[in-house]
């Protein structure tokens, strides 16, 4: 094996270890240092995964110092949030502020001992933990879910919660010290930000009840929430009305964005995604037969018309993850027969 992928894979190897390893100790019933030991593990795993990210797809970036030490996770980090960001603007940038939040909180943690600061710790490291399967995943070709099915449990803290409940500025006034004031004034900050640019990927998650599903949160959900109306500086993108019933009185309010947040492809990446993902894929019957077996299913097909009111408007399909995975197993199936 070539040096450069040796090396490539025990970063990538020794990454995931150190996720593991953070998933256990958070996962633990009882355990002191719970979040100082996890914050250290998790920031490890990045830093190697980012490492690896440079030495796999940023040819002219060495992880290596003139000394022959590695590289800081900083400027690792710096490098994939330019070379990610290159590629589609502010696509890495909540990812790197979710980091950074993280690194800030593990390089004070001496001064935060007098504060009850686990629920925002979890917020930050629950949300980075679903950062980084999906990085590994889509830059690394690991499949942490699939490989250990683990999962990053809300210990530590009452449940339900959302990070609403915890980032006001009255719960920030609770605070004992000046510096976990700072650090959760910070993290709204950093949302704030964020939001500002138009970036809706938050750096923080909350639970909702059961632990039965992960809540989606954008930075205008929060702001909204944790902001007074009068007081609310909150850009929302434009609201359009989109029908999802026969009932004409059944009228759901979604915005564009809200709306291919679901419906992700259109046609054109649908094929894409099957050339990617189906062997020997070809854009022919089979493939027709499979988009028809689920065209009356609507959590799969979304028949967008350029005018609502007009059932002859120019219109457009958009499909789902559920859809790309029926597809996927209609043609496999019926490709063997």
């Amino acid at each position: 094996m070539a040096k450069r992928k040796m090396i490539q894979n025990n970063l990538i190897k020794n990454s995931m270890a150190a996720y593991y390893a953070a998933i256990e100790i958070h996962n633990k019933p009882s355990i002191a240092y719970r979040y100082e030991t996890v914050t250290l593990l998790m920031m490890n795993a990045w830093e190697l995964a980012l490492k690896a990210y440079v030495k796999k797809y940023i040819k002219n970036r060495s992880i290596f110092t003139a000394d022959g030490h590695t590289i800081s996770i900083d400027k690792a980090l710096d490098y994939v949030t330019e070379h990610r960001n290159h590629v589609k603007a502010n696509s890495f940038t909540a990812v790197q502020q979710n980091i950074l939040a993280i690194e800030k909180y593990r390089n004070n943690i001496t001064h935060f001992y007098c504060d009850e600061l686990e629920p925002y710790i979890f917020m930050l490291v629950a949300r980075s933990a679903l950062n980084y399967v999906d990085f590994v995943k889509e830059y690394l070709g690991k499949d942490v879910m699939a490989d250990q099915g683990l999962f990053i449990l809300p210990l530590g803290f009452k449940l339900p919660f959302m990070p609403e409940d915890f980032l006001s500025d009255n719960v920030a006034k609770y605070a004992a010290s000046s510096e976990a004031k700072k650090f959760i004034k910070d993290i709204v900050q950093i949302i704030t930000d964020l939001n500002e640019n138009g970036i809706e990927d938050s750096i923080v998650l909350g639970f909702d009840l059961y632990f039965e599903s992960v809540k989606k949160q954008t930075n205008s959900s929060i702001l909204a929430a944790i902001t007074s109306e009068e007081n609310a500086d909150v850009n929302f993108a434009k609201v359009t009305s989109v029908r999802f019933s026969e009932d004409a009185s059944q009228v759901v309010s979604m915005s564009d964005d809200e709306f291919r947040k679901i419906w992700k492809y259109s046609h054109s990446e649908v094929v894409e995604w099957c050339k990617e993902n189906i062997p020997q894929f070809k854009q022919g019957k089979l493939f027709n037969d499979a988009k028809k077996s689920i065209a009356t299913d609507q959590n799969c097909v979304y028949v967008k018309r350029l005018d609502s009111t007009n059932s002859k408007s120019a219109s457009q399909r958009f499909y789902t993850d559920t859809a790309l995975t029926k597809i996927r197993e209609y043609y496999l199936h019926h490709n063997q027969n």
